[in-house]
C-alpha cells in the first residue's frame, strides 16, 4: 500500500498530464478474474493503462503472469467507467466512459526492482515492465530510480481507426473519448485532398463513423485521425496495405 501511495502522489514519474488512482475492481476474462492495483488515464482521455504493482519476490510464473495475461484479456465497459469516475472527480465521467468504450488498455507492471527475466517474459505477453526503486536522502525526502517508460502518443494523434469489415464508409474508433464530439454529432475530416463529413454512431461499447458519401477505404490496413493546420482533422492510412472496400 505504501509503494502505491508513492506512485499515486509522484504520477509525473510515469507519465505526464495524467493521473494515477487505485483500480481495486474485478476484472473478468473468459475463464478467470483478477484485480488490478492502480489506473493511469491521460487527461487529454487519448489512452489509459492498468497497473499491477508487483515485488519482485512473487513468482512470476506462478502469480504475476496469470494476473496479468486475465487482465490483457478481461472486459473493460461501462461498470469500470463508474468506478474510475467515482474516484477521480476532477475527471470528465462522459470523457471517461468514452475513453473505456474504446479500445482496451495497456497492462503494465511496476516492480520494486530491476529484472531482466520479468521484462522479457512480460513483453512476450504484450506487458510493459517498469521497475521503481526507491531510496530516501539524508534530508529525509524520496528519491526514485526509474527503469523504462510508457509509450508516449504522438501530441497530434486524435485516435486510430479500422474500416469496419463488413460495413463499407464506417470506421470503427479507438479513442473516442479523443473526438470532441457526443454520439449522432458530425465530424470534418480531410481524407484525399478533400473534406468529408462524419456522423458518431455508438453501439454497445463500441464507437464509429460513418459517412454517407464515397471514400476509398481498406480493410485490414490502420487509419489515423491526425491533429495538422488549423486545427483540422485528416484521415491518413498508416501501417500494411488492405483491400479497398
Amino acid at each position: 500500500m505504501q509503494f502505491e501511495d508513492l506512485l499515486i502522489q509522484n504520477s509525473e514519474v510515469f507519465r505526464a498530464s495524467s493521473w494515477i488512482v487505485r483500480f481495486k475492481k474485478a476484472i473478468y476474462a473468459a475463464e478467470s478474474s483478477a484485480r488490478a492495483d492502480l489506473a493511469i488515464i491521460d487527461r487529454d482521455y487519448r489512452e489509459w493503462f492498468v497497473v499491477e504493482v508487483e515485488m519482485t519476490r512473487h513468482s512470476l510464473y506462478g502469480h504475476v503472469l496469470p494476473q496479468v495475461r486475465t487482465l490483457r484479456d478481461g472486459f473493460y465497459g461501462q461498470p469500470e467507467a463508474e468506478y474510475l469516475s467515482e474516484r477521480l472527480p476532477a475527471a470528465d465521467p462522459a470523457r471517461v466512459a468514452d475513453l473505456v468504450r474504446g479500445k482496451s488498455p495497456r497492462i503494465v507492471v511496476i516492480a520494486d526492482r530491476a529484472s531482466q527475466d520479468w521484462g522479457k517474459v512480460l513483453a512476450g505477453a504484450d506487458v510493459e515492465f517498469i521497475t521503481l526503486e526507491v531510496y530516501k536522502s539524508e534530508l529525509n525526502a524520496y528519491i526514485f530510480s526509474v527503469d523504462g517508460g510508457l509509450p508516449q502518443r504522438a501530441h497530434d494523434l486524435v485516435s486510430y481507426c479500422t474500416i469496419h469489415p463488413m460495413l463499407p464508409r464506417q470506421l470503427i474508433v479507438e479513442s473516442p473519448a479523443s473526438l470532441g464530439i457526443a454520439a449522432n454529432e458530425r465530424l470534418s475530416v480531410l481524407w484525399e485532398g478533400q473534406m468529408i463529413e462524419w456522423v458518431r454512431m455508438d453501439s454497445g461499447d463500441s464507437c464509429y463513423l460513418r459517412t454517407r458519401g464515397p471514400v476509398r477505404l481498406k480493410t485490414g490496413i490502420r487509419y489515423a485521425l491526425l491533429v495538422v493546420e488549423d486545427g483540422q482533422i485528416e484521415l491518413k492510412a498508416v501501417g500494411k496495405e488492405g483491400i479497398e472496400s
